[in-house]
């Protein structure tokens, strides 16, 4: 079985779309592949006309979609460094990475919760249509029972420290640094797969792990001299690699509670958030008290980038679901690639980051590893679809 990758506040790249059922939001889409393909379905008798309109509407469709998802994530990623360099009064900055990740949950259970409680309408509608002769589940909560729970919790708390630890470590390394390190999700989702559950993978996955570590050891080892104040530092590193670490935790519990119920992706993504939201609330006043509260009081000016911020978190998660469902895991993987090039190249020439010939080949390495990973297992499960004769 292929790793899915983890339902973090953050796009990663790692989306499968091989499985039985959906999957969604920064989680995963876990569905048909049939449905997952970019393919128009024309009705029997449509004219030219029909389907020239329906091959533009599905174009647009995928473009804007493509767009959407892309502004966001680049925001997002802009406006975390940026977060951390505004100057305020006296001299400071908002350098306060557990109150970035608390804002970010808060919109990101008000996200969700929105989006259950329309499914329980929804549900709700839809048992009145059908009166007495309404079966199945009455609310979208039924799946949800104590050991979904367990595993929701310890889910959610390795979730929140790989978001806390990534950005935290912004503060010590740019986001480029970061990108390319976080890019590396799936070696220990793998490894975290192999050890948990005694899953195997792949060669191309393996093959993929291997390259991807050389490029996170040249994109560090390779580093220029000049530098920014702060950057590259072991401390910032370290950072990320246990951001990993808690990822590689995160993915294979998830991937659990999945394979114990039906669960839907929305209710895997509202538990996340609903046990991760006291977590990171508490993590705050632990590690920053109330500091962080009082300079957002003092200076009114950032309060518009702290909404932006956990905004485009939130609501492009939202996309990356839709991306999902409608064309699968190789053409979301392509959008989150491109984007984490775009928010690489906008980091390193807003902030002045300094790169080396041997770093730019390194993050090159990395993302182009990532779509050509992705690219050979859509091959593979259609290959082996088409074998059990389900591809005709």
């Amino acid at each position: 079985m292929v790793s899915r990758g983890n339902a973090s506040h953050e796009d990663d790249g790692h989306y499968d779309a091989g499985d039985a059922q959906l999957d969604s939001n920064t989680a995963r889409y876990r569905g048909s592949e049939k449905k997952g393909k970019m393919r128009i379905v024309i009705e029997d008798g449509a004219t030219k006309a029909d389907v020239r309109r329906k091959m533009v509407k599905d174009a647009g469709m995928a473009v804007m979609l493509f767009g959407l998802v892309c502004a966001c994530y680049i925001t997002y990623s802009y406006l975390q460094e940026l977060m951390m360099r505004i100057p305020l009064m006296g001299d400071k900055k908002f350098d306060y990475p557990v109150f970035l990740a608390f804002t970010c949950f808060t919109t990101n259970l008000v996200t969700t919760s929105v989006l259950m409680g329309s499914m329980q309408l929804r549900l709700n509608w839809r048992r009145r249509k059908m009166g007495d002769s309404a079966d199945g589940p009455k609310s979208v909560f039924e799946d949800f029972d104590k050991k979904v729970a367990c595993l929701g919790m310890l889910a959610a708390t390795s979730n929140v420290m790989s978001m806390l630890s990534a950005l935290a470590s912004i503060k010590y390394v740019g986001i480029p640094t970061q990108i390319v390190i976080k890019s590396a999700k799936m070696i220990p989702v793998l490894i975290g797969g192999f050890l948990i559950f005694g899953r195997r993978y792949p060669v191309y996955d393996y093959i993929a792990v291997f390259v991807i570590t050389l490029c996170v050891f040249g994109f560090n080892y390779f580093k220029p001299k000049g530098r920014m104040d702060g950057e590259n530092t072991l401390v910032g590193m370290l950072m990320c690699f246990f951001s990993l670490f808690c990822d590689g935790l995160t993915g294979p519990l998830e991937d659990k509670m999945l394979a114990t119920k039906d669960l839907h992706p929305f209710m895997l993504l509202f538990s996340l958030n609903f046990f991760g939201f006291p977590m990171a609330t508490a993590a705050v006043f632990v590690f920053e008290g109330t500091t962080p509260f009082k300079l957002l009081m003092q200076n009114p000016q950032i309060w518009m980038y702290l909404a932006l911020l956990s905004l485009t978190a939130s609501i492009g998660q939202v996309f990356i679901v839709i991306c999902l469902k409608l064309y699968g895991s190789l053409y979301t993987t392509l959008i989150t690639t491109i984007r984490k090039v775009a928010s690489s190249l906008i980091s390193i020439f807003m902030f002045n980051h300094y790169m080396s010939v041997m770093q730019w080949i390194s993050m090159s390495g990395t993302f182009a590893t990532l779509f050509i990973r992705q690219f050979f297992k859509y091959k593979m499960n259609t290959k082996n679809r088409s074998s059990n004769g389900d591809g005709h």
